[in-house]
């Protein structure tokens, strides 16, 4: 009775793709040397030999991290640093800048932090050349991207 040795078994735990160590390869002792079967005659013994004086390093035990901070400096550097739920310095409420509750309103904003105050002027002028817009979804050769932004503008007016 014939064994069956060698060939493709889809089944051996070479040919599974599940089959990965989660370790890495042989694990963290680095990857064992390995005789390689079909080499030129001496060519085999060489590469086991050469795998032999070449060891791969192995993985990196994790350790207490060197970038650990130091918790005097660290108490240090936080010693100035105002709380979220800290009174005000300079007494001004918590809602300032704010068009809600106390404090001055949106006005005392930085120009670059205010909102655009033409938004009704530019919806109204949107809505003007809207149909024009739509027209031009019709033009055979209109790309969708163009078709998709006259859509949400419709939504938008």
């Amino acid at each position: 009775m014939a064994e069956t040795r060698g060939g493709m078994r889809p089944s051996a735990p070479q040919n599974n793709p599940a089959n990965v160590s989660a370790t890495g390869g042989a694990g963290q002792s680095g990857q064992a040397s390995t005789y390689i079967p079909g080499l030129p005659y001496g060519q085999g013994q060489a590469t086991m030999q050469q795998q032999q004086s070449a060891p791969m390093a192995k993985a990196p035990v994790p350790s207490a991290s060197p970038m650990a901070p130091d918790m005097n400096l660290l108490a240090g550097a936080m010693s100035d640093v105002v709380p979220l739920d800290a009174p005000s310095q300079d007494n001004r409420p918590v809602t300032d800048g704010v068009d809600v509750g106390p404090g001055s309103g949106s006005e005392a904003l930085p120009f670059s932090m205010q909102q655009d105050q033409r938004i009704q002027e530019n919806a109204d002028l949107v809505a003007r050349y809207l149909p024009d817009l739509i027209n031009a979804t019709r033009i055979e050769g209109a790309p969708d991207s163009y078709k998709r932004f006259v859509n949400y503008l419709k939504g938008r007016i």
